[in-house]
């Protein structure tokens, strides 16, 4: 299955009962491939809410990289309700939400989320996406959580919406500097294609930045004048000012 796909997969495993809440996981294979493992719903209230069996969780934790838990919300919208949050929380893994009722995904992504390598991760559909690698980077390198700047990690489809929704969390919560200014941990914000979505990744010094491109593995490279010539903007974080 391709990693810009799987969630087709979810949307077709909510239809199958719409009466009430589906879930599974999706999960890393060792050759980079992603699979929906469709779990039963162990709830007393499947309409309501899901769970999947402790016997299940670590079954597949022994066997496998999970990358999220998903479920379905049959009656309500997307978004996370307090017991998704929390059980996101105590597991340390995000939650994605598709809902019948609107037709829409919501990734949480939770305070608790411990990021794994940075290097070497394939593209994935709002787990390993350039914004992405941006949060994990702060996280691993800084110590910096950010989680909480973004509420929602599944990115709408529209680039222009896109790259609105990017623009204003970076200069709510980042200070934009000169380009010639450029030092390690700042934010470079790339613009490929004229008016196509915007590509961010992470300047690491002497010359070298980590990004996470739609079409290859996470990955650290030189920033030539082929890059060069693509960089927007660029962005600190007020405590490394």
């Amino acid at each position: 299955m391709t990693s810009s796909k799987y969630y087709e997969e979810i949307i077709e495993h909510a239809k199958s009962n719409q009466q009430e809440e589906v879930c599974g996981l999706i999960i890393l294979n060792k050759d980079l491939s992603i699979n929906v493992k469709k779990l039963k719903n162990n709830s007393g209230k499947p309409r309501e809410c899901f769970a999947i069996s402790a016997q299940d969780f670590i079954n597949n934790k022994l066997k496998y990289k999970i990358l999220c838990i998903y479920h379905s919300h049959p009656l309500t919208n997307e978004e996370p309700s307090r017991q998704d949050i929390l059980a996101s929380e105590e597991l340390g893994i995000p939650y994605l939400i598709y809902s019948l009722k609107s037709n829409n995904f919501f990734l949480y992504y939770p305070e608790s989320y411990i990021p794994d390598s940075l290097i070497g991760r394939p593209y994935i559909k709002g787990l390993y996406e350039c914004t992405c690698l941006l949060k994990d980077y702060f996280i691993s390198e800084l110590d910096i959580n950010i989680t909480k700047w973004n509420k929602n990690y599944w990115l709408t489809e529209s680039d222009k919406e896109a790259n609105k929704q990017l623009n204003k969390i970076l200069n709510k919560n980042l200070n934009k500097i000169e380009i010639k200014d450029i030092k390690k941990h700042d934010v470079i914000v790339f613009e490929v294609k004229k008016e196509a979505r915007r590509h961010v990744g992470i300047y690491l010094g002497d010359d070298y930045f980590i990004h996470q491109c739609g079409n290859t593995i996470s990955r650290r490279q030189i920033l030539d004048n082929r890059w060069q010539s693509k960089i927007k903007e660029l962005y600190r974080h007020p405590s490394l000012v």
